[in-house]
């Protein structure tokens, strides 16, 4: 199992992606952090898809245009995170929506997987430092109770929270990202999507935003409708099918967002 100390007490803050994606490529050369979290932050940003070393990937670019800080970038982001992070992979695979978990019963959590405590409080630490950034206050995949404490900042609980996806093109995104890890299979039930007791590779959108089947099949429709060379789904009477397109990628889902201003 990969290590899930992968933020370990150095979680992004805000201004640190505003200065990124304000100053671009010469934020690594005049960035103000420490080697720790100068270190982790890269980590960040690769797992993200925005930038690997000291070098912005084109990802960045459509993230930039369409305006970094907007629940529709953050959720393009957050689908990367789920799927490069093994932290964020966690906190969605683990965490229920709605349900406040007590920091020492994710501790606990934590342990089961083999993770020390002081490494298990730092994963807590993570969480409610990043409900702080646009992944909470504009995607708003959480929020926690947070004590602080002078300097420190100690998480009292936490909870996962459903996602607010304003542009239906990120559902379209995590779909297509979902096939590519399960085999590239491409024609699945919404059924199946709102399991949880499927064993494959790919992490369901529905898990990953939190939807459930009332808030999807619209979705779904409405992408059908716009995108139809990109997906299918039908829902009549008991026929739920859901179909993406064998030529498009994930990659081509994301040109739908390219020049967006």
């Amino acid at each position: 199992m990969k290590s899930l100390n992968t933020m370990s007490n150095h979680a992004p803050k805000t201004e640190w992606l505003r200065e990124l994606f304000k100053r671009k490529s010469d934020f690594f050369s005049n960035h103000g952090l420490g080697p720790e979290q100068i270190s982790f932050f890269k980590r960040f940003l690769k797992n993200a898809g925005i930038a690997e070393g000291n070098k912005l990937l084109p990802f960045a670019d459509i993230i930039s245009c369409i305006g970094w800080d907007t629940d529709t970038a953050i959720g393009l982001i957050f689908i990367n995170l789920v799927y490069e992070n093994p932290t964020f992979e966690w906190y969605v695979n683990n965490l229920d929506i709605g349900r406040v978990y007590v920091r020492k019963e994710v501790e606990n959590m934590l342990a089961e997987f083999d993770v020390t405590p002081p490494v298990a409080k730092s994963i807590c630490g993570a969480f409610g430092r990043l409900t702080e950034t646009p992944l909470g206050t504009e995607l708003k995949f959480g929020y926690a109770t947070i004590n602080k404490k002078g300097n420190r900042n100690e998480v009292v609980d936490m909870t996962r929270t459903t996602c607010s996806i304003s542009d239906p093109r990120v559902i379209l995104y995590a779909l297509y990202k979902f096939a590519e890890k399960c085999n590239d299979y491409k024609e699945f039930t919404l059924n199946a999507l709102l399991s949880d007791n499927i064993d494959r590779d790919g992490v369901s959108p529905t898990r990953i935003f939190g939807l459930e089947r009332e808030a999807m099949i619209p979705i779904l429709i409405g992408l059908s409708e716009r995108y139809p060379y990109f997906i299918n789904a039908t829902f009549i009477n008991d026929l739920d099918k859901i179909s993406l397109m064998d030529d498009k990628t994930s990659e081509d889902v994301l040109k739908l967002f390219e020049g967006e201003a």
